[in-house]
């Protein structure tokens, strides 16, 4: 494998053999970044249309709980922690979207702070390889901006992630970090169900490779920070234990075992048809692309289109929701996987580059190598995660959902200590942030710098 990168690699090292034009590459792609992700913030932060998308879920989530208080949001439902600190800021701007917006934001930059601060997680030597990446990173997913608890959420799971991968470098794990970001995950979206167990799963398998079983000190280690986490979580829902209300309210769209608090995204605000469903129309609209030959992709057709053939065709039962399209139409699941995993990592090139590609090779090559070092169980953890959703959604899987994943890219990718001959190298680095720089440049002359004016 590393013969069929030698080729390329020479011409990289031709390309990038002049420290000076390496140096001038450097420090534009650094300006760059940093006068993107300051676009990016003006754009969604102060141009973007209020209540467009996930934003109008919390909206109207800030609305009842200023008017109505703490005990009855958490019955009716709602995200506990991106609310309560959006109520403090609209104290302050009296603006329910620009609150909320502002929340996003002062979390993004609280993660800027523990990642750039975090002993051992970036390194000193690519930590400008690494804020280039990141920035552009975060700017192109303009929902860690808007009004929805999307920072919140893949923030958390960053920190748990980090956290996990500096345990296994020897670091003293930040217990405390932790339990806050173990807390938040699980009580601002019911996605943790998903991503929680993906990490066990990933710590379990790098266990049995690393010491070929399940270390029962670290385990209780990690274990212990997720059972206070889960109390702390319990008590912030103290309101649905108390009544008792036990049912999430939002029918099949959650598990019925889930009774915590969360905004109920069951709906939209695009239809009022009490029979929507959010899992029917993406598997309708994979199902009709399919139809056609086209199975990357898809579009999302209108909900009125799902109505009618679910009026006409009362024999083929779509699903009503993404566990029973597991269950329940599990050869669609496989047909659709392998579409999913070629999707995720095509539409990585907007967000990482090719550094994404660069993850399965580079395993393969460590594993071959016998090598156990932490950037193993940060690479299955990636992998795994991606290969969770990819099962899971009957359509293709939203980038937002990703971003945590794309962190840890790269995190790992920047770790001079995980560079292998040929295939990720300081050079490779540079390729890839030209391209970068490139795509970019291009979004901003396709939006004309703002997109949303």
């Amino acid at each position: 494998m590393k013969k069929q990168f030698k080729y390329i690699d020479n011409l990289l090292y031709l390309a990038f053999s002049n420290q000076i034009i390496n140096r001038l590459i450097i420090n534009y792609s650094l300006a760059l970044s940093i006068l993107y992700l300051i676009i990016r913030i003006i754009d969604n932060v102060f141009l973007c249309m209020h209540g467009i998308g996930d934003e109008w879920f919390f909206i109207r989530d800030l609305n009842f709980y200023l008017d109505n208080g703490y005990y009855l949001s958490v019955l009716n439902g709602f995200s506990i922690p991106t609310t309560l600190i959006s109520s403090w800021i609209y104290y302050l701007t009296g603006d329910i979207s620009l609150s909320l917006r502002l929340t996003n934001t002062f979390i993004v930059f609280l993660l800027i702070i523990y990642l750039f601060n975090r002993e051992g997680l970036v390194e000193a030597e690519f930590k400008q390889f690494f804020t280039i990446i990141f920035f552009m990173l975060i700017g192109t997913m303009g929902g860690m901006f808007s009004g929805t608890n999307d920072s919140i959420f893949n923030g958390s799971l960053v920190i748990i992630f980090s956290e996990l991968y500096l345990y296994f470098k020897n670091h003293r794990l930040n217990n405390i970090m932790m339990v806050i970001a173990i807390t938040l995950c699980i009580l601002s979206r019911p996605l943790f169900i998903i991503y929680l167990p993906i990490t066990f799963l990933a710590l379990f398998i790098f266990l049995l490779y690393r010491y070929g079983k399940i270390n029962q000190s670290i385990f209780n280690s990690i274990s212990f920070n997720f059972s206070i986490s889960l109390i702390l979580v319990v008590l912030f829902n103290y309101p649905r234990i108390i009544e008792p209300n036990y049912s999430n309210g939002q029918g099949n769209h959650l598990p019925q075992f889930l009774f915590f608090s969360y905004s109920d995204k069951s709906g939209t605000y695009k239809t009022n048809d009490p029979d929507f469903n959010w899992a029917q129309w993406h598997f309708y609209s994979q199902m009709l692309s399919n139809q056609k030959g086209s199975y990357l992709f898809a579009p999302l057709v209108k909900w009125h289109e799902v109505k009618e053939y679910k009026n006409n065709n009362t024999g083929h039962i779509l699903p009503n929701s993404y566990q029973e399209y597991l269950i329940n139409h599990p050869i669609s699941v496989i047909k659709r996987f392998p579409f999913s995993i070629i999707e995720i990592f095509l539409m990585s090139v907007r967000y990482l580059g090719f550094l994404l590609f660069l993850i399965p090779i580079w395993l393969y090559l460590k594993i071959k190598n016998k090598e156990d070092g932490s950037s193993i169980f940060l690479s299955i953890l990636i992998l795994l995660t991606i290969f969770a959703l990819a099962l899971i959604c009957p359509r293709v899987v939203e980038n937002r959902w990703l971003a945590s994943v794309y962190v840890m890219v790269v995190i790992l990718v920047t770790n001079k200590n995980n560079f292998i001959n040929y295939i990720l190298e300081q050079k490779y680095l540079m390729v890839n942030v030209v391209i970068m720089d490139i795509v970019t440049i291009w979004a901003l002359w396709k939006w004309k710098i703002f997109l949303h004016i």
